[in-house]
């Protein structure tokens, strides 16, 4: 099975809802700090958030039109692969033992990731609840809870990811002994999935991040920044014999 748009689909919709997350907040800001209709709408463009929406949109497009053609666009359409076929290699195999190693070194990896996220972002809220305290513009504050907000939101939810991605491993723990059929392998895809989101979120919240340290310009300039890196680990799979690893589902 390879990965449709059905089955990413609402992983892309969740990417979406993070970037309209950034998005709605930094417009949110404009109105706060009193910009003029003309103004807001001379600068809509410059939004840097909606950089980000935008190239998620085009990667989900790109990923649809080259899985009708049967071909690998993306590193999370590789690493979705593997997964699955690594579910049905352990099944044929009866590498439990392995698969009990490959699963609980994932669980670790993952786990540490969500507490690491959790951690920065109470650090975060501390500094930033102190700036609000001391503020005394009330459009400052304003600004300041809503970047808040921002930070809070994207790093919930990729925490959120990275603690779903466990518990769906840990019930593929279980039932790779008891169950031939094929829902240990849409499991096991589901959680490259969840990596994916967590990371991406993790990600995507540097952007308000900087937003709060920097200022519009460093916004701008890490959302530029991140565009960048997403195009890199995005990327097709290069040297990685992806056409044999295909032919290997015929």
């Amino acid at each position: 099975m390879f990965l449709t748009a059905d089955d990413e689909a609402p992983h892309t919709a969740a990417c979406f809802s993070i970037c309209n997350c950034v998005c709605d907040a930094y417009f949110l800001s404009q109105r706060n700090q009193r910009q003029t209709s003309k103004l807001s709408t001379k600068n809509m463009h410059r939004n840097p958030s909606c950089f980000a929406r935008g190239y998620h949109i085009r990667l989900s497009l790109e990923e649809k039109n080259n899985q009708e053609q049967g071909s690998c666009v993306t590193w999370r359409q590789y690493q979705a692969d593997a997964r699955e076929q690594w579910a049905r290699h352990v099944k044929d195999t009866d590498g439990w033992l392995y698969a009990i190693q490959t699963l609980r070194n994932a669980m670790t990896a993952q786990s540490f990731l969500a507490s690491t996220v959790l951690s920065l972002l109470t650090l975060i809220t501390g500094k930033v609840w102190d700036i609000l305290r001391s503020a005394s513009n009330k459009w400052d504050r304003r600004l300041l809870i809503v970047q808040l907000l921002t930070i809070s939101a994207t790093m919930l939810f990729s925490a959120n990811q990275f603690l779903q991605g466990v518990r769906l491993m840990t019930h593929a723990g279980f039932m790779f002994p008891v169950k031939n059929d094929t829902k240990v392998d849409n499991i096991m895809r589901k959680t490259e999935s969840c990596q994916w989101l967590g990371l991406r979120s993790m990600y995507i919240s540097l952007a308000p991040i900087a937003w709060v340290v920097g200022g519009g310009r460093a916004f701008f300039s890490s959302s530029v920044a991140l565009i960048l890196f997403f195009r890199q680990i995005d990327k097709k799979p290069e040297g990685l014999g992806y056409e044999e690893f295909q032919a290997s589902y015929i």
